[in-house]
């Protein structure tokens, strides 16, 4: 492959994600596609809608993940979630945490990126402690408070 051919091939993938971000998120605005907003819909008002939106993103990529996979696109035990491992208690603090947050937050995070969309400056500050934290728990300061802590408790898998 030439220069020429891989900045022409490096011009249509950044248009195309733009292209494909900028549909989404017109579709998030219009629909309010959020998770918070799903659960909050079903508790407080018995209204499955968003709900069923949100498990039909989650039947979608579980789907298209397993296809890449048996296509060899993808190798399911490369990736962070592949792990024989179960952290079983990292995982409830962790959507514990991620829960509050998204309360205080006003909306998860697609919503927080809608919202910036539309020029909200509380959404950037939501984002940027949102990618912040999960920097610092995963391999910064929480990490080894983590690491020494909850993530003791673990189910071993076959």
């Amino acid at each position: 492959m030439t220069d020429a051919e891989l900045a022409a091939l490096r011009h249509m993938v950044l248009w195309g994600a733009f292209a494909l971000s900028a549909v989404l998120g017109a579709v998030s605005q219009r629909s309010h596609f959020c998770v918070m907003g799903a659960v909050s819909d079903v508790v407080s008002m018995g209204d499955w809608t968003r709900a069923r939106m949100w498990l039909l993103a989650v039947a979608v990529a579980m789907g298209a993940f397993a296809l890449m996979q048996s296509m060899g696109w993808v190798s399911a035990a490369q990736t962070l979630y592949g792990s024989p491992r179960l952290l079983w208690a990292s995982h409830a603090l962790g959507g514990l945490l991620f829960g509050l947050g998204m309360v205080w937050a006003s909306g998860c995070g697609a919503k927080t990126l809608v919202r910036l969309g539309g020029g909200n400056l509380k959404a950037l500050v939501v984002l940027l402690v949102m990618g912040l934290s999960a920097s610092m728990t995963l391999r910064g300061v929480t990490a080894v408070a983590r690491d020494a802590s909850v993530d003791r408790w673990v189910l071993t898998l076959p």
